[in-house]
């Protein structure tokens, strides 16, 4: 798990030991406090903090990181404490994809962003102006869609997030899926983490090398107007624009349920775009 102490990572580490995971904590400077989330005893010994700034680590420790793991989450993104968008959300996930092929582990699933393929929308413009944030998400993305064509042992799940919360998760059934880039909306940092995990631990077929959007259903918006009801948040533009269909929405009643059925990315295809139109 790396960027194991950012908001959504300390919740995706909490979560995978819940379901029994056995996490090994990636953060800068190798410290993770297990007992944040109030878990038990036996659930802390399931955390095993380590050291592993993606921004200023090595091939070959990245590689030791990721040695025998089942399956690899990468939550970090730049930040204050260290390390530019190019660094980490390019180069940093371009590294670790790396280790994740060489080590033959059999899923990456990489935290990215809802709008990050659409240049032109509010959400993109707004989150770009802080050091190219955006630019290297997407960046990063079509890197892991080239390296992993045609690999057959190895895959990926790339996944966006709407605006993200603090509030409790609402659980599978409040969310809905989309591809695309097209949609989007506000999510739970938590409900994020249990879609990762459900990710990470899910059979190979589920989810294979597929990029998609995730948010609360209620929240659901076209990208020209998801921009300002996150910042409201709460709905607010063209109620047909809130009700427009890409007719690659999902749902369901568990997580496996979401992922389950969504399209595999056409081998190495870049997805940065230019809409859509505002």
């Amino acid at each position: 798990m790396f960027g194991a102490n950012g908001k959504t990572g300390k919740r995706c580490v909490s979560t995978a030991a819940r379901a029994g995971a056995t996490v090994v904590a990636c953060t800068r400077a190798g410290d993770f406090n297990a007992n944040e989330f109030g878990l038990q005893s036996e659930l802390v010994n399931q955390i095993t903090p380590k050291q592993g700034d993606v921004s200023k680590a090595s091939d070959a420790q990245i590689n030791e990181i990721v040695k025998g793991a089942s399956a690899v989450v990468f939550a970090a993104s730049a930040s204050q404490s260290g390390g530019t968008p190019e660094q980490v959300d390019k180069n940093g996930l371009i590294k670790v994809a790396r280790a994740c092929i060489a080590q033959n582990v059999k899923r990456l699933v990489v935290v990215s962003s809802g709008s990050v393929s659409k240049p032109l929308s509010p959400v993109y413009v707004f989150l770009n102006f802080f050091g190219g944030v955006m630019r290297a998400k997407i960046e990063g993305e079509d890197a892991i869609r080239r390296m992993y064509v045609s690999r057959e042992n190895c895959a990926y799940v790339i996944m966006r997030p709407g605006g993200l919360t603090e509030d409790p998760g609402r659980g599978a059934s409040a969310m809905e899926l989309n591809q695309g880039d097209e949609k989007s909306g506000r999510v739970s940092r938590e409900d994020v983490a249990a879609l990762c995990v459900a990710a990470a631990m899910s059979e190979e077929s589920v989810a294979k090398n597929a990029t998609f959007e995730c948010y609360w259903s209620d929240t659901a918006n076209d990208l020209s107007d998801v921009g300002v009801s996150n910042m409201l948040g709460a709905f607010s533009g063209d109620q047909d624009a809130k009700d427009k269909k890409t007719g690659k929405e999902r749902r369901g009643d568990t997580w496996v349920d979401l992922l389950a059925g969504l399209e595999s990315d056409v081998p190495g295809e870049a997805q940065q775009g230019w809409g859509p139109s505002l």
